[in-house]
């Protein structure tokens, strides 16, 4: 399914309410935009809370090797 939106003159453009419900966006919700190959990306931006969740089992406490690289963690959190 393809959407259209229209830029205004101050470079705003109103989500579709099904894309803003099927992301969970409400009002005053901060969205991370990327440009990636001639694309804006919008993406819910995750909570420390949901990144914690997301990661439990990851690093093993007291383990002095992690069974992720922090670098990896480090791109997913940016996700």
């Amino acid at each position: 399914m393809v959407d259209e939106a229209v830029v205004d003159r101050k470079g705003r453009i109103v989500i579709p309410v099904h894309l803003r419900q099927g992301l969970g966006l409400r009002e005053g919700a901060r969205v991370k935009l990327i440009l990636e190959e001639g694309k804006i990306l919008i993406m819910r931006q995750v909570t420390p809370e949901e990144f914690v969740r997301k990661m439990e089992g990851c690093v093993k406490e007291g383990s002095s090797i992690p069974r992720m690289h922090p670098l990896e963690l480090k791109r997913i959190w940016e996700k």
